[in-house]
């Protein structure tokens, strides 16, 4: 069935280098995530990028927050601030620590998190905050850190 919509993808896949050589030689070699010589590379030149002496490549977006926040002492009873315009696994990842997720309104002109409700949420049980870049537009961290 034909849309008279028009398609616009929110992302298009970029072959323009060595992608897909790189990707057909991961899979040629049966390693495809979690271990294989590119994922160390990966590691050090992004800890490299980033200053600092190491780096660790996980499988998804979804653990990467969950290993933050068990690296941070995120538990049971903790409250994590979340936007409410966000993709479930964060709001799961805050769950798999036993910490709470409290959801703060999205601002009207960027639907990234709302500083001033954010202020308005914190208890003496929140233990972080977790912005979300949506759609490629960053979260202003000026404004958060100030809370």
């Amino acid at each position: 069935m034909d849309s008279p919509h028009r398609f616009i993808p929110i992302s298009e896949p970029l072959l323009s280098g060595n992608e897909e050589v790189y990707v057909s030689e991961c899979v040629r070699s049966g390693w495809v995530s979690s271990l294989g010589r590119y994922i160390a590379e990966f590691e050090q030149r992004f800890a490299d990028f980033c200053g600092v002496r190491h780096g660790i490549a996980v499988s998804n977006g979804t653990a990467a927050l969950h290993q933050t926040l068990v690296a941070l002492g995120i538990g049971a009873g903790d409250e994590v601030i979340l936007p409410t315009l966000t993709f479930i696994a964060t709001a799961n990842a805050v769950r798999y620590t036993g910490a709470i997720p409290i959801f703060a309104d999205s601002e009207a002109e960027t639907w990234n998190l709302d500083p001033q409700d954010v202020a308005h949420r914190i208890t003496p049980c929140t233990k972080a905050i977790v912005p979300v870049h949506i759609y490629g537009h960053p979260t202003n961290p000026l404004r958060l850190s100030k809370i």
